[in-house]
């Protein structure tokens, strides 16, 4: 149950946070931090109160007149007192820079009444600010008022390194307090909180680099060349500062890319990015010396490289040096066992295209991807991850410490082998006990925030069904893997698990213009390697004449969702361009139906009266619709009611979609109108009673049957 917090909820919020750094992270603050943590605790409460108001805060520039809370009983007091203090001080003129940055036009216009330069109402705001920097100090008298009602934090790196110290990353997510007491966020409690870092030099080496990352994205242009001096001599102590090292030297290259290219691939050589080495490689093959290269990359090839650099280097040294003319990617895709027509309603609802498929051909498929590998990685592993014998940074960190860093399995490598040694039997029984064992902690830790998944019913279905079909052992050699290096290994997986002939297999599914990505190859490799069984299946957008379309047209009481309801709902469905069923019912909206929609639909209140509300038809509806592409004219009209019907239900809904008005104008451009009326007008398609909902779907589908069958016409053309 979602909790009231008091009305000093922060403070304790803040006594919290407060305490642990100044325990467990001691040897990590200077004496300037612990001086600042201490001075907090020398002021009043109503002091205190508006400090820690401030520091939640994220602007650099606080307005006096937004300091108003009814739990703090002298605001202007509080205010002095944190003056006197050094906590909080008034924007002076040496903040005009920054401030100008931040103002409204208005303000800005203000700002340069005096200045020699004409201001139209169409200047933008950009070039407001650049006036007011150029033409503005901030010691004039006019300003004075507009500076006096902003206050600053003072010693900003000093609360920003202590609250990095407790977060791990220098956004304020002190909020996030509030939300775990209020039961909207859920925190990892069971695990003991330690520092994150080992000692001072470590956090103050990643704390340098996450605010140079933060200043650069915000000005990227400006700071390339300083920021990129600055990672070329620095010093990087630590796993947490080397991540964000590694990531900042790409992006800095990016953006020295086209103006210094040598400099930019120096930058990209020093990062351990995947991202980073294919840039260096690709832009020292178009620049520079190509035989220095190949000598290069004979290297590369021979080293101990993550797989996903190891894939790209082999591509790319065939392709370049040995006269390769695809690459492994193509290859890969040209390779696929399978290729399955859809129609494109599944654009973006392939996989589930594919399922639909699937099981119209009597073949099971599931959807699984990497949620499934990262459940019964969870799962299988689960008391060594989240025990309360295991530590954490926070109970706000998600992610296990050992997989953040990577000694999971080092650290426990026998541990690890004994959880993986059922895996390793082909016996019934050891099947049914690993099985058991699975069941029993997803029982007992559901709904648990873990970092790797989120929990959701028949969340072990897909893994029974892989361990009773034979894989065990081979899953047993990927979650070895995953423990060994989880950052490279978490995602990557195929879309789909798939049985066919009691045989399983699992199946990575690309449309037309998908292409294959690198750690998608690693991964199917890394499946195949463990004798997994994985196929590439591509896909073809054509009319498959075994699918099955639900035509939909609906009646209701207004034009929009909100506030308005269906009153009258009808199916028709379409196969092979042949109408195979209709279905069609009156719906109690369960409000008035306003005289002007009788009038046009011909639906008044008595014929509603004894009608069926939306939930008692809820389940016929859904069969109507199972296995179908939702078609309607106007499909987001009729697709929102019933999406939203069903969500007043409690019930979710998703189908793939195709609009008979969009098509229609695709396959016979150039018509005056594309209204249903008209349409049918034009291609001679009975409407009898137009605005009644099985009459208008039966036209609707008619249509459709022209759209599909011009389709078919132009592919063969």
């Amino acid at each position: 149950m979602n909790q009231i917090l008091p009305s000093k909820y922060y403070l304790n919020h803040a006594y919290e946070l407060f305490d642990f750094v100044a325990k467990q992270c001691e040897s990590l603050l200077s004496d300037e931090h612990k001086n600042y943590l201490q001075g907090i605790s020398a002021l009043s409460e109503d002091a205190r109160c508006l400090l820690i108001r401030c520091l939640a805060r994220k602007p650099y520039f606080i307005k006096l007149s937004s300091l108003s809370y009814d739990e703090i009983n002298d605001i202007g007091r509080a205010v002095d007192e944190l003056q006197r203090n050094n906590y909080l001080r008034f924007a002076t003129h040496d903040d005009w820079i920054k401030l100008s940055q931040l103002l409204t036009k208005p303000q800005l216009v203000k700002s340069l009444v005096d200045a020699p330069i004409k201001i139209k109402s169409s200047t933008k705001k950009a070039e407001l600010v650049d006036h007011a920097q150029q033409y503005v100090s901030g010691k004039e008298a006019h300003l004075s008022s507009l500076l006096s009602s902003m206050v600053v934090k003072q010693r900003g790196d000093l609360i920003e390194y202590i609250f990095f110290l407790f977060f791990g990353d220098i956004r304020n997510r002190f909020q996030q307090f509030a939300m775990r007491d209020l039961g909207v966020m859920k925190t990892r409690k069971e695990a003991k909180n330690v520092a994150r870092f080992e000692h001072i030099a470590e956090a103050q080496s990643a704390f340098e680099l996450q605010k140079r990352r933060r200043d650069f994205s915000l000005n990227p242009s400006e700071l390339k060349e300083q920021t990129a001096d600055y990672l070329i001599g620095c010093n990087v102590i630590g796993h947490s500062a080397k991540e964000t090292y590694d990531r900042l030297l790409l992006n800095v290259g990016n953006q020295l890319a086209d103006s210094d290219a040598e400099k930019a691939i120096t930058l990209w050589k020093m990062s351990d990015e995947p991202a980073a080495t294919e840039k260096w490689v690709r832009e020292s093959y178009t620049r520079f010396d190509r035989d220095d290269l190949h000598a290069t990359l004979l290297k590369m090839r021979e080293a101990d490289l993550s797989p996903r650099i190891k894939v790209f280097i082999e591509d790319f040294y065939a392709r370049k040096y040995q006269a390769k003319r695809t690459s492994i990617f193509t290859d890969m895709l040209r390779e696929a066992s399978n290729t399955i027509p859809l129609d494109e309603a599944f654009t973006n609802d392939v996989e589930d295209g594919v399922i639909a498929h699937y099981r119209q051909c009597g073949i099971d498929a599931y959807f699984t991807e990497n949620k499934f590998w990262r459940v019964l990685f969870a799962l299988t592993f689960w008391d060594l991850l989240f025990g309360p014998q295991q530590t954490q940074f926070s109970e706000f960190d998600r992610l296990p410490t050992q997989l953040k860093n990577n000694s999971f399995y080092t650290l426990q490598n026998e541990k690890i082998e004994q959880c993986l040694a059922l895996f390793s039997s082909h016996s019934l029984s050891d099947k049914k006990t690993l099985l058991s064992r699975l069941t029993q902690r997803s029982a007992i830790h559901y709904g648990k925030p873990n970092g790797l998944f989120n929990w959701s019913p028949g969340l072990l279905d897909t893994i029974q069904l892989a361990i009773t079909h034979d894989t065990a052992p081979a899953l047993a050699m990927v979650l070895r893997r995953m423990a060994k290096h989880y950052a490279n290994t978490k995602d990557g997986y195929p879309d789909l698990m798939v049985i066919e002939n009691r045989q399983l297999r699992f199946e990575e599914i690309k449309a037309p213009g998908d292409v294959l990505r690198a750690n998608q190859l690693v991964s199917i490799n890394r499946l195949r390697s463990a004798g997994i069984k994985v196929n590439l299946t591509q896909i073809e957008w054509a009319t498959n004449p075994e699918q099955t379309y639900a035509v939909v047209d609906i009646e209701t009481t207004g034009g929009r969702k909100g506030g308005n309801a269906i009153t009258e709902i009808a199916v028709v469905q379409v196969r092979a361009q042949e109408i195979v069923s209709e279905w069609s019912s009156l719906v109690n909206p369960q409000r008035h139906i306003p005289a002007h929609i009788t009038r046009l639909t011909g639906i008044d209140n008595a014929m509603v009266a004894s009608a069926p509300i939306f939930a008692e038809i809820a389940d016929l509806l859904e069969q109507q619709l199972e296995g179908a592409i939702f078609v309607a004219h106007n499909v987001g009209f009729d697709y929102g009611f019933i999406k939203a019907a069903y969500e007043s239900i409690n019930r979710s809904f998703k189908k793939p979609k195709f609009c008979t008005v969009s098509n229609s104008r695709k396959s016979f451009p150039g018509l005056k109108s594309y209204s249903l009326g008209a349409l049918t007008e034009h291609f001679d398609i009975d409407l009898v009673s137009h605005h009644r909902a099985l009459s208008d779907a039966k036209a609707t589908a008619d249509l459709l049957r022209l759209i599909q069958e011009t389709r078919q016409s132009q592919s063969i053309a």
